[in-house]
Formats: C-alpha cells, sequence, structure tokens
C-alpha cells in the first residue's frame, strides 16, 4: 500500500471517528448542559495522559521490533500497564474528586488501545486500524444514549472500552506465543534494561507530549470553569479535527514506513519532501477553512452556548497551522534522530502549557490571555522544530541512518 494510500485510509477513519466523536459531545450537552462535556473531556483527557504513562513509549517499540522479540514486548507493556495504572489512578481520582475504579479502567483500556494501535502499525494493517478507531468512538456515543443517568454513562463507556480493546489485541495479536518464560520478572527487567535509553528519553517525551495536549482542558477546568472548559473541548474537536484527522493519519503512515525503513537502514529523502510540501499546504487550507467556516457553522443552528466559542477558535489560529504543518515531521527525531531532541521539544511545550496556564492565570485571570500567549509560544516553538527537522532530513539524505 502507498504511502499516500495508506494516510488516506488512516484518515478516512480519522474523519469518522472525529464525526462520531463530535456527535457524541453534542449528544452529552443536549442531554446534560455544555459544562458536562467539560467534566467529560476531563476524565477523557485523564485517561490519555494515564495511557502514556502506564506505557512510556514501551509501545513505540512494537512497530520496529524483531520478530523474535515482539511476544516480550507485548508482555512487557500489558503488565506494565495493569501496575502502573493502579498508582495513577488513585493520584488522579484523589486530585480530582473521581472514582478510582472508573479512572482506572479507563486508564488502562486506552493504555491497551495504544498497543493495539501499534500491532497494526507493524504489519501496516490499516484497515484493522480503521474499524478499531471508529469502534471507540462509537463506544462513547452508544454510552451515552443507552443510559439515563451521567454517572451510568461513565461507567458503560469505562467497561466497554476495556471489552473492545482486549479483543482488539486478541485480533492483532497470537497470544498462544506467550509463554511462562515472557511473564517471570527476570525477563521482563531483562526488556527494560535492554530498552531503558528508549523509555527513558522517548517514554518521558510521549508523556509529556500527551500531557501538554491534555493539561489545559484540565488547568481551564481549575482556573475557570466546566463550562469555560466546554468551549475549549467543543473548538479541539471541530477546529483541531483536521489536525487530529490528517496530523494523525501521516504520522501514523510515516511512523510505520520509516519505521521498516530503518530495520532496512535507508531513508527516502524524495518522500520526505514530498510529506512536508503536502503538510504545509493542507495546513495553510485548513487554518483559512476554520477562520471562515467555524463561525458560519456555528450560527447556523447551534445553540447560544455553541456560539460563545467561537472566539476560542479565533484565539486558537497560531496553534492550529503548525500543528498540522510541523508537527507530524517530528517522527523523524523519534525513528532516526536523537531521543534527547524529542525529549527537549516536549519540555519546552510543557514550560508554555505552564506559563500560559499556571502562571498567567494566577497573576491576571483571563481566559483570552492565557488561550492567545499559548497559541503564540507555539507556534514559535514550532518554527526552531521545523529548522531542527529539515536539518535531520540533510543529514540523513547525506549520510547513514543511525539510531
Amino acid at each position: 500500500m502507498s504511502l499516500l494510500k495508506s494516510a488516506s485510509t488512516i484518515a478516512g477513519s480519522s474523519v469518522i471517528s472525529q464525526l462520531i466523536g463530535a456527535l457524541s459531545i453534542w449528544l452529552i450537552s443536549h442531554k446534560y448542559d455544555l459544562g458536562e462535556v467539560g467534566l467529560y473531556a476531563l476524565n477523557y483527557s485523564i485517561a490519555l495522559i494515564g495511557a502514556q504513562v502506564c506505557t512510556f513509549a514501551s509501545q513505540l517499540l512494537i512497530p520496529r521490533q524483531p520478530d523474535d522479540e515482539l511476544t516480550q514486548n507485548v508482555v512487557f507493556c500489558l503488565l506494565q500497564s495493569l501496575l502502573v495504572a493502579v498508582p495513577y489512578a488513585v493520584l488522579t481520582a484523589w486530585l480530582f474528586d473521581q472514582n478510582v475504579f472508573f479512572l482506572y479502567l479507563l486508564t488502562l483500556s486506552n493504555t491497551w488501545v495504544l498497543v493495539a494501535e501499534n500491532l497494526s502499525l507493524r504489519t501496516a494493517n490499516f484497515r484493522f486500524l480503521v474499524v478499531q478507531r471508529i469502534s471507540v468512538s462509537v463506544v462513547v456515543v452508544l454510552s451515552v444514549l443507552l443510559t439515563s443517568q451521567v454517572m451510568a454513562f461513565y461507567w458503560a463507556w469505562a467497561v466497554s472500552m476495556m471489552v473492545l480493546t482486549a479483543a482488539c489485541i486478541l485480533w492483532a495479536f497470537d497470544v498462544r506465543s506467550i509463554t511462562l518464560h515472557h511473564l517471570l520478572p527476570a525477563s521482563n527487567l531483562a526488556f527494560l534494561r535492554k530498552h531503558i535509553h528508549h523509555l527513558s528519553k522517548v517514554g518521558s517525551a510521549e508523556v509529556l507530549a500527551m500531557a501538554n495536549s491534555n493539561l489545559p482542558i484540565m488547568l481551564i477546568n481549575f482556573w475557570f470553569s466546566a463550562l469555560t472548559a466546554g468551549y475549549f473541548s467543543v473548538v479541539s474537536r471541530f477546529c483541531l479535527a483536521p489536525v487530529v484527522i490528517v496530523g494523525n493519519a501521516v504520522r501514523n503512515t510515516i511512523f510505520s514506513k520509516w519505521s521498516i525503513d530503518f530495520r532496512n537502514n535507508v531513508f527516502n529523502y524524495q518522500e520526505y519532501t514530498k510529506v512536508r510540501m503536502l503538510l504545509l499546504t493542507l495546513g495553510i487550507i485548513c487554518t483559512l477553512g476554520v477562520f471562515i467556516f467555524y463561525p458560519i457553522v456555528m450560527n447556523l443552528g447551534f445553540s447560544e452556548e455553541w456560539i460563545n466559542s467561537v472566539p476560542t477558535s479565533r484565539y486558537m489560529l497560531p496553534y492550529l497551522f503548525p500543528a498540522l504543518a510541523v508537527c507530524p515531521l517530528t517522527v523523524i527525531e523519534l525513528i532516526f534522530g536523537s531521543h534527547r531532541y524529542f525529549l527537549r521539544i516536549q519540555l519546552e511545550q510543557l514550560a508554555i502549557v505552564i506559563m500560559a496556564f499556571v502562571v498567567v492565570p494566577y497573576f491576571y485571570n483571563d481566559y483570552a490571555t492565557a488561550i492567545i500567549l499559548f497559541s503564540i509560544l507555539t507556534f514559535v516553538r514550532y518554527a526552531f522544530i521545523y529548522l531542527k527537522v529539515n536539518k535531520r532530513a540533510d543529514m540523513l539524505k547525506n549520510g547513514s541512518v543511525t539510531s
């Protein structure tokens, strides 16, 4: 399957997933209120960050792993997630006054989503990846429709996600390959020691990347209100949909393709330049599209609460363009480049999040100021990243592929 066709397949699934996700947000706001959308986004953000904490990028080794080490990698991921999810759920339940068992199930299920996705990416089984992603979105909608109380919705969502993700792993991975040897603490400690550099550098970077994406909604809930967080959640779902759809499609495709190239010690520079140009073009189109059409769509038939999210969409434009045009290209550093640099850029983004959503609200509690500062600083950060990834590509073009 060609790079463009693979990306199109994943993008198609993302379009459907985003539409279903948008429907779920509308259903929650219609059945309850926009404040509940903010609380739903908070729980989902906790689970997404937890998923990265519970794997620490061990799942990203799966596409690059030799066949004889794959089973140990999968077992390590599953055991790691089962254990780490316990203290994470206890801590977040205490911090955000949530049910610890609910957060454990939701976090663990989202962790297993990552394992299943990387099993599909390893074999370039994009069709199954499509089914899985759509199913994850459908679970939320069905949970809203089939329950009459908000707590029942949350429990139905968490339990259904566990059943779904377990089924996806069983489908994508031959559990018969697991032996007692793979389950032994000594075997898993040996795997940890062998890949400690990856886990410490890339793992930290992936946790920070997910935290950087989800901390804003959590901090907006804290500093402002659930309703304000609802505005941000709506804009993130609709305005950032192009980033999620196109960006993740391209990122997953080149991660799969370039992981294979890495195993073969090659780098396709011409392919890189085509991907770069495609992302820049799409970034411009999507940014202009959000600027022109989002206010029009909101005023066509949505409630006043939804129309009030339009200013947030304007504030987020400087963030939207580089998040699509540049962010997927950082895969080159993850596969071929410096794990230290990959960690550094996530630390930089964390500093931006802290500045915009902790320091500024503490001294000057204004939502618009926080969002605008966040967007502008992120734009500047991505400009420097763009120069760095192009330099890495030039080095790979002129020399051998190195880890």
